[in-house]
């Protein structure tokens, strides 16, 4: 993962039967995300809820495009992406040359998996409970476009047979894995025991007080051990993991192109027994779609009163920035006091480094700095790697630790400044190193998020450890520039 060594898996991975819940799971609980659930439902309350549904659609047509292109399934470059989920799925909006299938074809199938998704909101709303009958629906209506599936034999001799949509594997389904080994998967002779077991564990999780990253993360990963059909395991195994959040009110888990190498390792991971990054990868796109939807929250809604009207006015002015609920300036506050931790934590780093170093080599300087203006093009290139929409208009303040060696300076900068087109409560933190002007190096796979609903005490405990670990990988990145 790309805040740690890159993960190989050894050997071959036997088959395990599914487990139930790790004993500290509950380590795993993410006080951020449900203060994010809390300021979005009270900006959606604000909203006409037509601008919601407009919002929510675009998600789930980039749910139904996305979860295709991560298994292979066909190709699709971003422009015509992004042009699919304003637009609607339309074959005529595919170029023949914007994919590697046929765009007929492609819109078929992207159609089926959105028609998917918005049954599962109909599975909600009936207050139905999931079924190993639902599971083989849900296989069988994603991959209805699908006739056949390549199968090996003993020799590893590759061969198409027609998929039995619905239905449960009859042969194995191990792929080779990257090292020459042989992921096992459930045979197929114990397929329905294990998917009993998974709807019994499911519905257990279901009366407990977890957090729906935890039980889409469990419900996924143990979903994708049994692997219970030839073909389409991993749209199902996300399916299911949409389910859990659309249940509790959240969204539908969009892993998406940029997501693919950190999704499979985290699985990777979690079959050796550390459910830990496929919990927070989860948590993480969560609050990736969370923050855009809050962001998004601005629309002007049209005056039908006098009250209304007033309403209107002020949210124009909070929109154009001239004013700012005194609710939401706590979360400013907050981020300036995060910023002079900062700039003194820094300041304690780069006052070690010239005991240690530059002591004793002076062509070496450091130093702890506080950025004055808007932040350069490195904050635009971030965010577009981070996927969220910063606004430096709002709020902005940057603290750098600055190191010079002989002619070549790089810095580590953690920026701090407001997201979305208005300010709405939430600011966030980007850490990432730069050499010169050079390009910006994330320090992080996401951003740190300020609440104005989160007491200080809690915010500053979270981002002491996110700081240091930005430090220690920042470090490292300087390190780097030395060889």
């Amino acid at each position: 993962m790309s805040d740690l060594a890159p993960h190989i898996p050894s050997g071959d991975y036997k088959w395990q039967e599914i487990v139930d819940l790790p004993p500290d799971i509950m380590s795993l609980h993410d006080r951020e995300l449900e203060l994010l659930a809390d300021a979005w439902n009270k900006e959606k309350d604000r909203l006409d809820p037509q601008h919601v549904q407009a919002f929510n659609e675009r998600l789930e047509r980039e749910w139904a495009i996305e979860t295709g292109i991560i298994e292979g399934i066909y190709t699709l470059d971003r422009g015509v992406t992004q042009t699919l989920i304003e637009r609607g799925i339309d074959s005529a909006h595919i170029p023949h040359d914007a994919s590697n299938r046929d765009p007929e074809l492609v819109a078929r199938i992207v159609q089926a998996h959105a028609e998917v998704l918005e049954g599962l909101f109909a599975f909600v709303k009936g207050e139905r409970v999931l079924s190993t009958g639902y599971v083989k629906d849900l296989h069988a209506a994603l991959l209805r476009n699908q006739e056949s599936v390549p199968v090996f034999n003993q020799f590893g001799q590759a061969f198409e047979t027609k998929l039995e949509t619905g239905l449960y594997k009859t042969q194995p389904n191990n792929p080779r894995r990257a090292n020459g080994g042989t992921h096992e998967y459930c045979p197929p002779e114990h397929v329905a025991s294990e998917m009993d077991r998974l709807i019994q564990l499911h519905h257990k999780h279901d009366q407990g007080d977890l957090q729906p990253h935890i039980e889409a993360a469990w419900l996924h990963h143990a979903f994708t051990q049994i692997h219970p059909f030839q073909d389409g395991n991993g749209r199902v195994a996300r399916t299911l993991a949409s389910l859990v959040f659309i249940k509790r009110g959240f969204f539908p888990l969009v892993i998406n192109r940029d997501d693919r190498a950190k999704y499979i390792e985290s699985l990777e991971l979690a079959d050796e027994g550390d459910m830990s990054h496929l919990v927070r990868l989860f948590a993480q796109v969560q609050k990736r779609a969370l923050t855009t939807a809050i962001g998004a929250a601005v629309e002007i809604r049209p005056a039908a009163s006098v009250e209304e009207a007033v309403a209107a006015a002020r949210d124009m002015l909070l929109d154009l920035g001239r004013i700012i609920p005194t609710e939401y300036l706590a979360a400013k506050d907050t981020a300036g006091f995060l910023a002079n931790q900062t700039h003194l934590r820094f300041a304690e780093v780069t006052s070690k480094l010239k005991n240690e170093i530059a002591r004793v080599n002076s062509s070496f300087e450091f130093r702890a700095v506080t950025l004055g203006g808007p932040p350069p093009n490195a904050i635009r290139q971030l965010a577009e790697k981070l996927r969220y929409d910063p606004n430096t208009n709002d709020y902005h303040q940057s603290v750098a630790a600055v190191f010079r060696a002989s002619t070549v300076e790089s810095q580590i900068v953690v920026s701090f400044h407001s997201v979305g087109s208005a300010f709405r409560g939430l600011v966030v933190a980007v850490g990432y190193f730069q050499v010169g002007g050079g390009p910006p190096v994330p320090l992080s796979d996401d951003v740190f998020r300020i609440s104005y609903q989160e007491p200080r005490t809690e915010i500053e405990t979270r981002y002491g450890k996110w700081l240091d670990d930005r430090l220690i990988k920042g470090l490292a990145e300087w390190r780097r520039t030395l060889v």
